[in-house]
């Protein structure tokens, strides 16, 4: 049938010829000419068993036994019944009676017998070597010699009178120098500034940061967030260690309960009290916020206790668009909780995306989330 199919093909139009021709030349195989049965029969036994073992060994398969996972196969009878003792005994007599191989160059200590391997580098990696080299401390040439030639007693006397630990004094003495970084350069926001801006709903402001301002008071801390009662522009702010106090926090959460304009909210690194903390959660909870990512982590007070923890937890449970969290839970059983409500969020999120056919995927059958339980 194939080659009719060809020569039909020869005979067709010419300008689809060689196209359908190649086609069909990939898809022909050995097995349309070769009868396996035929090719199997024509083998002796021999040869049939040793293409079995070949294609059935597997010498990382550890569900069968050691002798059948190569393909030699072991024909000898018997000898008689198998004496550990004697047979480890036979193998160490063979060891020990057989004769070393002559040395064609006899052995001398430091002497390098053959060619010494030299290795070759290309410029990039003698550069590279020479920058590492250089980098390396190097003490003077009169402390170097005194520190190779110097005994164990010696060692530890000067680490005696130096007050140090012997071990200690040799890292010291060859420890890398210290890498000099750069401090980053100070927040140059204007509180005053962003303040007017958050009064007048100004839409070219939606990123705040006032991370590490000195220059700030709490009445200016109070004023910024209570402007954010009628604003709906402002999408993120971060206010990390500006000495944030429970008092301007309790106007920001009277704020965030008429606020859904903000989306992530850090004050990391402040003054807030662990139930002023769950005092915020309860805000956030509210059905007319709309934050989903908040960090409140690295508070001077950082252990919490189990009952704030469980304000704190009952508050996010209820919360049903929070999805990234910065904060620190003690308890574990509080901590599963919040991560598999943050996890169902999320979920949800994904099927609205789906249902709505605006993601890559929308039709897809959708599976929940597993968890432990």
């Amino acid at each position: 049938a194939g080659h009719c199919r060809l020569e039909q093909l020869t005979c067709g139009a010419h300008t689809h010829t060689f196209t359908e021709q190649t086609d069909f030349i990939h898809t022909y195989t050995m097995g349309d000419e070769v009868d396996l049965e035929e090719l199997m029969a024509s083998l002796s036994p021999s040869e049939l068993q040793a293409l079995v073992d070949e294609m059935a060994a597997d010498p990382d398969d550890v569900h069968i036994p050691a002798s059948v996972r190569t393909a030699y196969r072991c024909e000898k009878e018997a000898t008689g019944e198998l004496n550990r003792d004697h047979l480890i005994n036979h193998i160490n007599d063979i060891a020990l009676n057989t004769p070393d191989k002559e040395e064609k160059v006899k052995f001398e200590a430091g002497v390098k017998r053959g060619k010494v391997y030299v290795p070759k580098y290309n410029d990039d990696e003698r550069a590279a070597m020479q920058k590492e080299e250089s980098e390396q401390v190097r003490l003077d040439p009169d402390e170097e010699a005194a520190l190779s030639s110097a005994t164990l007693d010696d060692i530890m006397a000067l680490a005696d009178i130096l007050n140090t630990n012997p071990q200690d004094f040799v890292m010291e003495a060859y420890a890398d120098p210290l890498q000099y970084y750069e401090p980053e350069p100070p927040n140059q926001t204007n509180p005053q500034e962003v303040l007017d801006k958050l009064k007048s709903n100004d839409s070219s402001l939606q990123d705040v940061c006032l991370n590490n301002l000195t220059n700030i008071t709490e009445q200016q801390m109070c004023d910024i967030f209570d402007a954010l009662r009628n604003n709906d522009k402002l999408t993120k702010l971060s206010a990390c260690n500006c000495d944030i106090s429970d008092f301007a926090v309790a106007t920001l959460c009277s704020a965030l309960e008429q606020n859904n304009g903000l989306k992530s909210l850090s004050v990391e690194n402040n003054r807030i009290s662990p139930d002023t903390v769950g005092d915020l959660f309860e805000s956030i909870a509210s059905p007319n916020n709309g934050l989903i990512e908040v960090r409140v982590g690295s508070q001077a007070q950082e252990s919490k206790g189990y009952r704030v923890e469980q304000r704190i937890a009952a508050a996010i449970l209820k919360n049903p668009r929070v999805m990234k969290l910065g904060i620190k839970l003690e308890f574990k059983d509080i901590a599963d909780k919040v991560s598999r409500h943050l996890i169902l969020n999320m979920d949800k999120i994904r099927m609205k995306r789906l249902n709505d056919g605006i993601a890559p995927g929308a039709g897809v059958k959708w599976t929940a989330a597993r968890t432990l339980d």
